[in-house]
């Protein structure tokens, strides 16, 4: 007389299978949205779009530090230019100085094509702040970190002091977006 299992063994095998799937599928959600998947882990103030190339638009911000260097980083502040040691050193960035008050620093970012040596579209290129430090706190803050009050200082003062400027160097004018 010959036995038959009356329970394939498979299907403990095939529960643990979906058991496992299920958990990696929660866990790829959690990490997707825990690090801000999409928007990035910067996430951005205003995005200023100039109706211009990537290139132009950086020599025209070589033309600024060059014309008043007042904007750029001071000997004594490079040490919280720390931006590759922290993992962003894909992204072509700029930090702008403030030396009247509140004195702070802006890192400024180029949207959309990182380092990339040919950017897709060469018609308009964004820039867009992605953290403030200010200078007497010694840290850098997102824009998610800060009131719409200061919000609305900084975009301005960001505007009326570099925008304006980058607008007569490429004889364009910018467009603010959210």
């Amino acid at each position: 007389m010959v036995l038959l299992p009356t329970q394939p063994q498979c299907s403990n095998v095939s529960s643990n299978y979906m058991a496992s799937n299920r958990l990696a599928v929660i866990l790829l959600i959690f990490i997707l949205t825990s690090c801000g998947f999409g928007a990035g882990t910067l996430g951005g103030f205003d995005t200023i779009t100039f109706p211009t190339s990537k290139q132009t638009l950086a020599a025209a911000i070589d033309s600024l530090f060059a014309i008043y260097p007042e904007y750029k980083i001071p000997d004594k502040w490079k040490k919280e230019d720390d931006w590759k040691e922290r993992g962003f050193d894909f992204l072509d960035s700029r930090i702008f100085y403030f030396k009247s008050e509140p004195e702070e620093m802006y890192y400024v970012s180029f949207y959309g094509d990182a380092n990339d040596l040919h950017q897709a579209d060469t018609t308009k290129t964004g820039i867009s702040i992605r953290a403030i430090n200010n200078v007497a706190n010694y840290n850098w803050t997102k824009e998610s970190d800060i009131s719409s009050s200061e919000e609305r200082r900084i975009n301005k003062r960001f505007q009326n002091e570099i925008i304006s400027k980058l607008e007569q160097f490429t004889n364009t004018k910018a467009i603010s977006e959210r």
